[in-house]
Formats: structure tokens, C-alpha cells, sequence
């Protein structure tokens, strides 16, 4: 009927793609092939009572003379069209290294900020919107195609203008740096993904995908093109195609992706006995290095070393006889191989550590890449996100744990012209102004302050600074859920109204 194309060393058949109600046919340059492909789009309308718009159609060529083309479209009755194409809200045919190609991206940003009353926001209520909608905006493009660095600073700086200032606000002091605002809010940032590094997230699921999608008509493709990596698991990551092909950058990704990875020992078929990462927190080639070097097959799998009850069957050949100390890192590799569990009635399998469900995320990559994943907590995210107040207030609490509010010690700093004296506080007119000052240690603050504690009931000793006094877990109205909740609640609303 339709002759397929046929793509790869392995000559992997491709006729059509079909999502939905779109298809993209694959035919021969013939005009008997279109003839065949009319034909069959007219009998699939009688048979199923739907009727194939050609009018919406079009015919693209590659390397074709435009006259050739328009030819074809006279035959198949629909459009000649040139590339790139817009398939499924993806560009097919552009190059992803060029600005132009992500105009559609950016366009869209801008047009969504446009439509914003943004004036009227508050700090949190922009902080809000950029969470739930400038940062998912780029997803799909990022999902397949690298960013390019000046388009990803663009992307920043639309979102960090508007964070700080807005529509019609005029220019506003950033105050707290872009790197800090996208760490995680459990370790004094907004939550925001650095888009660079969330791009190299989302690449990262199709390496994820590859192996455990074998019969997939995309990894046949993949495979075709490129062939198997060394391990085994995946495609080759040596692309010399194009900086066009979208696998070139999800190539990149591999070496930070794999190592996050791990594998569960099955069948023992196809995890590698020396490279891949099985047992312990590091490759057995990199645990024994000595023996490693002196070993012939470095690709050789588990099943030629460990029999399906441990047992060794010492094929590991070594070049030379080991020296006393080889045999003794021997010795030493197998004592440690003792605890190993085997499951010789399944397949070996690919582990991702960094979540408990063992399968790939995105958000676990992400704060790996960010080295945010498992650091320690230097921020009172508890007191700052987890009060049962409105989320503006919230935000502005944010700020003063950063001491990033604009006291006059900060002014003196980004805009001495605006900044009283160093030596003046506002509220008392004594001392200088700065967050500790006038949050905590200020005479009219500390009154307040003072007040709080007697209806509690409570001693208290003013900390250092306003940041220890979010750290300090009092216990004013009781341990109580609801005692604490109240507790943090007026904490904050006293630090809100001075």
C-alpha cells in the first residue's frame, strides 16, 4: 500500500505518526504513492464516516524543489508548506540552538505578563503567579530541547522584573538574589526552579524512559540511529548529528544522570560486574581499582562472576598472575560480595535512589543537579510557611528573615539619596534602623514585645537577632496544634504591623 521510510542501520520502518486526530504520513515522493495515500484517506472517511479535511492539510518535502512540491500538493489537493512546522505545540524542522526558535516561548511570557493587572498585586501575590504559572509556562519546550543560555537569562529576567517590580511600578530594588529566591523554601527560597537546571531535569526522563521503553516506536528509532551504549541500558551518547537533533542534548544529560542511578541485581544479565553501580556506594572498578586495571573485560556482567548462589566462577581474567597485594583486594571483594541478594527469577533493573518509590522525578533530578537535595536546614521555613496566616504576609515574613526589608542600613546601601541617617530609627529616633532593630530591639518594638509575653504569661530574654527569635520554639499558648498555630500567629502580626 504506503511505502514506509526507512531510518538507522537497523532500516527501522516509520509510515505514520498519529495522535489524536493528527497524523503525519510518510509517503514516497511518487505521485502514484500520493494517488495510493488519497485513495486510502477516502475510504477511511466512507468506512467511518469522517471526512479528512484536506483543506487543513498540508505537504512538506525534504530536500525538494518547491515545484516538485506544489506538484504533490496539486495531486493530494491540499497546501505546499515550507519548514519549520508546529506539530503538537513543538517546532519540527527549526534549529533549538537559535533565539528565534523559542520566540513562541517568550512571546507567550510576555503576553501573560501583559494581561496582568500587576500593579495591583502584592509581593505574594506575584510570588503566586509566578509559582503557578511563568515557571510551567516553558515546560513543554523544555522537555525536549536544550535552552539556549541567553534565551534562559531572558526568561529570568522577565521573571525576576516582574517579582520586584511590576507594571507601571517603575525600577525596584531586587532584594534578595535570583540564585537564593530559586533554592527550595525549606532552605530560605521561593521555591522557583532555575530554568537552566529544570531543562536538564525534564531531558533527563527520556534517558529514564529508554530502557524500560524497548518496544516503543521512538526508542527504535533512537536505537536505529545511534546504537547501544556500552552498558547495555542505553542509547549511544556519542551524537555526531546535527546540533539540531533534540537526542544530542538529552545525551549531554547522561553523565550527571547516571550518576544518580543504581541497579537491582536479577538474572544478573545485564548489569555489568565492574562499571555499573550494584553494590556499595561506588562501582566495584572504582572500589578495587588495582584489580580493575589489571582485569581483561571490563564490560563482563555479573552472571559470568557470580553464580545464582554466589558461588565464584573466577572469570575474571586478569592479564598477569596478582601480586600479594591484588590477592588480598581479591579476598577483600569477595568478603564484601557475601551480602548479596540475588533474584535470579527476574530481570535486572534500573533503581532511582533519590526517591522512595525508586522511579524517576524530575523534581529529585532537579535538586540533585541544584545540590539542594538532602542539605541541611539554615532557614525557619516552619515558622515563615507554616502559620495560618494569608500568604502576602507570609512572603513579607520571608523578607525580614532575610533582613532584606528595606530598613534604613539597607538604603544607606542601594539608595543613600533616599536613606535617613545612619543613626536614626524611625520609631525611636535613637538608634540606628536595621531588621534586629526594628523588628526586636527597638524601645517601642520591645514593648510590644514585652506585652505579647506577659499575656502568655511567659519570662523571656530577647534573642540576639530577629532570625533566632523565628528559630526559638516558644510555647506561650500551650504545645497544643492549635497553641502553637496561635503563637506564630501573633508573632507574625506583630512583626507585620511594626
Amino acid at each position: 500500500m504506503l511505502e514506509s521510510f526507512k531510518v538507522g542501520r537497523n532500516r527501522t520502518r516509520v509510515s505514520h505518526l498519529q495522535f489524536a486526530d493528527d497524523t503525519i504520513f510518510f509517503p514516497n515522493t511518487r505521485e502514484e504513492d500520493l494517488q495510493t495515500l488519497k485513495s486510502l484517506l477516502l475510504a477511511f472517511g466512507h468506512i467511518s464516516g469522517l471526512k479528512v479535511n484536506l483543506d487543513k492539510s498540508n505537504i512538506y518535502g525534504i530536500d525538494l524543489d518547491q515545484a516538485h512540491i506544489s506538484r504533490l500538493a496539486e495531486t493530494l489537493e491540499c497546501k505546499a508548506s515550507g519548514w519549520p512546522i508546529l506539530h503538537l505545540g513543538l517546532p519540527l524542522g527549526g534549529n533549538p540552538r537559535a533565539g528565534g526558535f523559542w520566540d513562541p516561548v517568550i512571546e507567550r511570557i510576555s503576553r501573560r505578563l501583559d494581561g496582568w493587572q500587576k500593579a495591583y498585586l502584592s509581593f505574594g501575590g506575584r510570588i503566586t503567579l509566578i509559582q503557578s504559572c511563568l515557571t510551567h509556562m516553558p515546560c513543554y519546550f523544555l522537555s525536549l530541547f536544550k535552552l539556549p543560555a541567553s534565551v534562559a537569562a531572558k526568561i529570568e529576567r522577565l521573571q525576576r522584573d516582574f517579582l520586584w517590580s511590576g507594571i507601571g511600578e517603575g525600577k525596584k530594588d531586587h532584594l534578595v538574589r535570583w540564585d537564593v529566591v530559586c533554592k527550595p523554601k525549606e532552605i530560605g527560597g521561593l521555591g522557583f526552579w532555575n530554568i537552566s537546571l529544570r531543562n536538564l531535569a525534564l531531558l533527563g526522563k527520556w534517558l529514564w524512559r529508554y530502557p524500560r521503553e524497548g518496544s516503543a516506536l521512538w526508542h527504535q528509532v533512537i536505537l536505529s540511529i545511534y546504537g547501544s551504549h556500552s552498558n547495555g541500558w542505553d542509547a549511544n551518547t556519542i551524537v555526531r548529528w546535527s546540533h539540531r537533533c533534540p537526542w544530542k542534548a538529552i545525551s549531554q544529560v547522561f553523565q550527571e544522570f547516571s550518576s544518580f542511578t543504581r541497579f537491582v541485581v536479577g538474572n544478573r544479565e545485564r548489569i555489568r560486574f565492574w562499571e555499573d553501580l550494584w553494590w556499595g556506594d561506588q562501582p566495584l572498578g572504582s572500589q578495587y581499582p588495582s584489580l580493575f586495571r589489571v582485569v581483561l573485560d571490563k564490560n563482563i556482567p555479573i552472571s559470568s562472576v557470580l553464580g545464582p548462589t554466589r558461588l565464584f566462577s573466577w572469570n575474571l581474567n586478569f592479564r598477569h598472575n596478582l601480586s600479594d597485594s591484588k590477592i588480598e583486594d581479591l579476598e577483600g571483594l569477595m568478603r564484601s560480595l557475601d551480602g548479596v541478594h540475588l533474584s535470579p527469577s527476574v530481570p535486572d533493573a534500573r533503581l532511582w535512589p533519590l526517591s522512595s518509590s525508586g522511579l524517576f522525578s524530575a523534581k529529585s533530578f532537579f535538586l540533585a543537579l541544584s545540590q539542594f537535595f538532602g542539605s541541611p536546614q539554615v532557614f525557619p521555613s516552619k515558622f515563615v510557611w507554616n502559620s495560618q496566616i494569608p500568604f502576602k504576609v507570609q512572603s513579607f515574613i520571608w523578607l525580614v528573615a532575610h533582613k532584606k526589608v528595606n530598613t534604613n542600613d539597607m538604603l544607606q546601601v542601594r539608595r543613600p539619596y533616599k536613606a535617613l541617617s545612619m543613626d536614626i530609627c524611625i520609631l525611636c529616633m535613637k538608634h540606628g534602623e536595621s531588621a534586629d532593630h526594628i523588628f526586636l530591639h527597638c524601645s517601642l518594638t520591645m514593648g510590644l514585645w514585652h506585652r505579647l509575653f506577659q499575656l502568655a504569661k511567659m519570662d523571656w530574654v530577647p534573642p540576639r537577632s530577629i532570625l533566632d527569635m523565628m528559630y526559638i520554639k516558644f510555647n506561650g499558648f500551650g504545645s497544643s496544634k492549635r497553641g502553637i498555630a496561635l503563637w506564630q500567629a501573633a508573632n507574625i502580626a506583630l512583626i507585620r504591623i511594626v
